[in-house]
């Protein structure tokens, strides 16, 4: 998509939740999250693209020891639909004996969280829970896995803004967008 209709779409969105909204819902969702992991030393596993929003807001919020690394597996590869996740990077960091915490932008049928907690697990982590932004409402959703920790929730809309893109745009908005559904594609 070129930036034109990215702007134009954008244009034409609305706004589900302001960038106030958003830091309240991160900082409520940090504090839920530090009451029940600060004790544990965890490795912070930051999904790339769309978790680089959401994990640079947590860590504002972390007073506590952790270790940093991120993961590189996508579905979407700038298309709207996808399955198979492709794993573009691995942690660097060793997983063994380790509580991971796996923070991503949203949990929308669960395929990816599914691949990375399980590339976790068979890496030797002692634990891995999940932490993201925002959550899907839909019946599409993966039966067997569920996100442990969510900020936000919102319908089957295609969103984008702090962290999610719009065709490979927007990531660095504050707020949080949807587009009409006949637009969106997704």
């Amino acid at each position: 998509m070129h930036i034109k209709e990215a702007l134009n779409l954008n244009q034409q969105s609305q706004q589900l939740f302001d960038a106030d909204q958003v830091e309240q819902a991160i900082s409520a969702l940090a504090d839920r999250v530090a009451e029940k992991f600060q004790d544990d030393f965890p490795l912070v596993l930051c999904v790339m693209n769309g978790g680089l929003f959401m994990t640079g807001q947590l860590m504002r919020f972390w007073n506590f020891p952790l270790t940093i690394d991120y993961v590189h597996a996508t579905r979407y590869r700038l298309a709207t639909l996808g399955r198979d996740v492709l794993w573009k990077a691995y942690p660097q960091n060793s997983l063994k004996d380790r509580h991971v915490i796996i923070v991503d932008d949203i949990f929308d049928q669960g395929y990816t969280l599914e691949e990375v907690k399980s590339y976790c697990m068979k890496q030797g982590a002692k634990k891995c829970s999940s932490v993201f932004l925002i959550r899907k409402q839909h019946q599409r959703k993966r039966a067997d896995i569920e996100a442990d920790f969510v900020a936000l929730e919102c319908g089957d809309l295609y969103i984008y803004g702090s962290g999610m893109d719009l065709h490979g745009h927007f990531r660095n908005l504050s707020g949080v967008h949807s587009i009409p559904a006949e637009k969106s594609e997704r």
